[in-house]
């Protein structure tokens, strides 16, 4: 994996940004949990939370933004394309690289010698292609299901007034 990706972490914590406001979100391990007027990292990234009980969750971040240091972000190496990545990270076992007793860790210099199947560019560019298109599909699924349940929601209480 290291050969695909650069691993690279921030000191931010959650205390330091809590009146923050602007325009750029900062990430955390429940996604945005607020606001800046400065960013961290000016590119797309891979965050994946790196401390507690939600270790080796993953999540993708795109434009400017930064992230907390719960969080690693990994950037693009040469002819790879991220996105794969993520994908494949989505379905990664980081549980054989958790060390701690009390509060689980991850680290880049174990996870990152794991070896992970890259093919060719346009290959990769396909796979990324087929997985996204399905991940849309998944989101506007969920979409019309939560409308459908707010519209029987609704009607089941406008049924007995």
């Amino acid at each position: 994996m290291k050969d695909c990706v650069s691993c690279h972490s921030s000191s931010l914590t959650e205390a330091e940004i809590l009146n923050e406001r602007g325009v750029f979100p900062i990430f955390g391990a429940t996604g945005i949990i607020s606001y800046s007027e400065n960013y961290l990292i000016d590119e797309d990234a891979i965050m994946i939370i790196k401390d507690g009980s939600g270790v080796g969750k993953v999540q993708y971040g795109t434009g400017k933004f930064s992230v907390i240091g719960t969080l690693n972000y990994l950037t693009i190496k040469s002819y790879v394309n991220l996105k794969y990545i993520f994908f494949c990270l989505k379905f990664f076992n980081f549980n054989t690289y958790k060390v701690g007793s009390g509060i689980p860790h991850i680290y880049f210099k174990d996870y990152g010698e794991a070896l992970i199947y890259c093919p060719c560019l346009d290959e990769q560019n396909k796979i990324e292609k087929l997985l996204s298109s399905i991940d849309e599909k998944i989101n506007l699924e969920n979409t019309l299901l939560k409308k459908l349940k707010d519209q029987k929601k609704h009607l089941l209480q406008n049924l007995f007034i």
